[in-house]
């Protein structure tokens, strides 16, 4: 058969005229397909309405879209959040002034937002959704163990406080809630006090109705307690606060140690020139190796002063009439060493004098001699320097005349209290020398042993001593003036007791009871008849006393509280014993486990051991 022949068709070119045609429809197409948006990029759409909601109530949003200031009609929609991507609730079209409401009814919290069909969106809000019946309480804390706090419940329906009802309280007990106790709801809220022994979850509860969040409790043990107390001082003797306001009430110095110490009368002694030594610098109390003693004039002048090296009999006098000078003071071989410039002098003892004591008459301005380090000056006798074996500090005494010149500097009454009811606070200052020169004469009397080279020290060990510091101070003439009232050429005043010398023990002020305490309550020492409690309704009158003697507060660790009940831990602490001047006597101590263990002392002790003002506390409270 032949081969088959493919027809040849000629190829159909269109008209100019049938071109220009599709060209023109092309381009009309193209102009319907993308009309430019109606509300130009001006537009913004917002979601407005409440933060809270409740499930068996529906909670309306609104939702405003607008071009420029003006609104704008069109369809709009409400979004959730759904974990990370947003899901469309509803849909709805706004009104000509761009505003449409939307209710919604979601079981439980949503953060919502308005979207427009042209995708413009809103700010996304969170509607915090509760139960008809809502149950709050109090975010969680941490106590110290043995102490308790409040929980607080608000109960609420529809938004609104509950007139009255009644909830559980329950705690979380290994694998389940369980009740603690029920507490009334008034007007919405309620409390409830409890006391975890451990760190607890707690929630309040209304079955079948409302539950709260849990809350936790944190228990932790106390790692101090905080002390409250009043009055300062061991509690034994005259009350110095007391005496003043005695004396300003019109009693004379008699009439108030008399009071202060029963059965004891004001004697005589007949030791008017007895010299004593009063440590003022060296071991036991200052721990530099080397001070500096400075001579100067009371007022205006040069002083004379001189060294004497006691070594020998010969008295060497190295300089007189030069003003003021400095001399520094050391330990060298276990003997004093004193450096004047370039000229040193050693000698198993050294004194220094100056011009204008009963020491050294020489003519020349009143001097006073200022120790480095130490608390005072001193304007009479003289400084006595030697080494104590073994130590490496200058052992510097001040030797003065017992009666006049170490009393002038005692330093234990303000000076000023002389001065108070047109001189009637001046009888305090002389019932303060008679107690002070007692004391001194007594403890002169026991003492047996001479290691610092002095009969007294010049703080809280014997008697707070600075000499001229006190003489020469503030009112300084009006405490000499007392002392002076209180001694002649041939005898001074002192406590007796059956016409001995008595021991006068005194503080600054009696605590809350009102009562001073006894010698053997407080320091546990042989009963002591003139040493007795006794009433004080003065102290607490008494013009100027600090607020923080009438009442204080401090703190001791549960570290010491640990080592003194001999207790691993001690989680509270109660006063289970009083002496009859209202002193702490005994204390209970329990710690985390509930091991108690109680310990009686004498109330000096417990004021030392625990470090505080006075033996008389109240009230003992665990602290973090």
């Amino acid at each position: 058969m032949p081969p088959t022949r493919q027809l040849a068709l000629p190829a159909v070119r269109p008209r100019p005229a049938v071109l220009a045609g599709l060209i023109a429809l092309v381009l009309v197409v193209t102009t319907f397909v993308a009309p430019p948006p109606a509300e130009a990029a001006t537009t913004h759409v917002t979601l407005s309405g409440p933060s809270t909601g409740f499930t068996d109530k529906s909670t309306t949003f609104t939702i405003m879209w607008k071009a420029g200031t003006a609104g704008h009609r069109g369809k709009v929609a409400l979004d959730r959040k759904s974990g990370s991507r947003w899901k469309r609730v509803m849909g709805a079209t706004t009104s000509a002034k761009g505003t449409v409401k939307v209710s919604v009814r979601p079981s439980s919290t949503t953060t919502y937002r308005a979207r427009t069909s042209t995708g413009k969106t809103s700010a996304s809000v969170k509607l915090s959704v509760h139960a008809a019946y809502w149950l709050g309480g109090s975010a969680g804390t941490t106590i110290v163990k043995g102490t308790s706090t409040r929980l607080s419940a608000t109960y609420h329906h529809d938004g609104k406080a509950m007139p009255t009802a009644t909830i559980a309280l329950e705690r979380y007990s290994g694998s389940a809630w369980v009740r603690v106790t029920t507490l009334k709801i008034t007007k919405g809220k309620g409390s409830v006090t409890v006391t975890p022994t451990v760190t607890t979850k707690y929630r309040f509860h209304k079955p079948g109705v409302a539950t709260s969040a849990s809350h936790t409790i944190t228990v932790k043990p106390p790692s101090s307690f905080m002390i409250s107390g009043s009055g300062y001082g061991h509690g034994v003797g005259m009350s110095q606060y007391g005496a003043y306001a005695m004396a300003l009430d019109g009693y004379s110095a008699a009439k108030i140690l008399k009071t202060y110490y029963p059965g004891a009368t004001v004697g005589a002694s007949t030791n008017p020139s007895r010299r004593i030594g009063v440590q003022v610098y060296g071991p036991g109390s200052d721990s530099k190796t080397t001070t500096t003693i400075t001579i100067a004039p009371t007022t205006t002048g040069k002083p004379k002063w001189r060294l004497i090296n006691a070594s020998t009999s010969t008295v060497k006098t190295l300089k007189s009439g030069s003003g003021p000078v400095s001399m520094k003071v050391a330990i060298a071989s276990h003997k004093p060493k004193i450096t004047i410039g370039a000229a040193s002098y050693t000698g198993t003892k050294l004194e220094v004098q100056w011009s204008g004591t009963t020491l050294y008459s020489a003519s020349g301005v009143a001097a006073y001699a200022t120790v480095r380090g130490a608390q005072g000056t001193y304007h009479n006798g003289e400084l006595v320097i030697t080494g104590i074996d073994g130590k490496s500090q200058p052992n510097v005494v001040n030797n003065v005349l017992l009666n006049t010149e170490y009393l002038y500097g005692i330093d234990e009454m303000p000076s000023s209290w002389g001065a108070s009811g047109s001189g009637k606070g001046l009888q305090a200052l002389e019932a303060q020398a008679i107690v002070a020169r007692g004391y001194a004469v007594q403890t002169i009397l026991r003492s047996t042993s001479t290691a610092c080279n002095c009969n007294l020290y010049d703080d809280t060990r014997s008697q707070n001593y600075t000499g001229w510091s006190k003489q020469g101070g503030s009112y300084g003439s009006t405490w000499k003036k007392a002392v002076d009232a209180t001694t002649t050429k041939t005898s001074d005043k002192i406590l007796t007791y059956k016409g001995n010398f008595i021991e006068t023990t005194y503080f600054a002020a009696t605590g809350a009871s009102g009562r001073t305490g006894s010698n053997q309550d407080v320091f546990g020492s042989t009963k002591i008849a003139y040493l007795q409690g006794v009433a004080d309704p003065y102290t607490a009158k008494a013009a100027g006393l600090p607020a923080a003697d009438k009442a204080w507060t401090d703190t001791v660790s549960e570290a010491t509280l640990s080592k003194i009940f001999d207790l691993p831990t001690v989680r509270s602490v109660t006063i289970t014993a009083k002496y009859g001047s209202g002193q702490v006597k005994t204390l209970k101590a329990t710690s985390a486990t509930g091991t108690t263990k109680s310990v009686t002392r004498v109330a000096d002790s417990w004021r030392s051991s625990l470090g505080l003002m006075s033996d008389w506390f109240t009230k003992i409270t665990p602290h973090v």
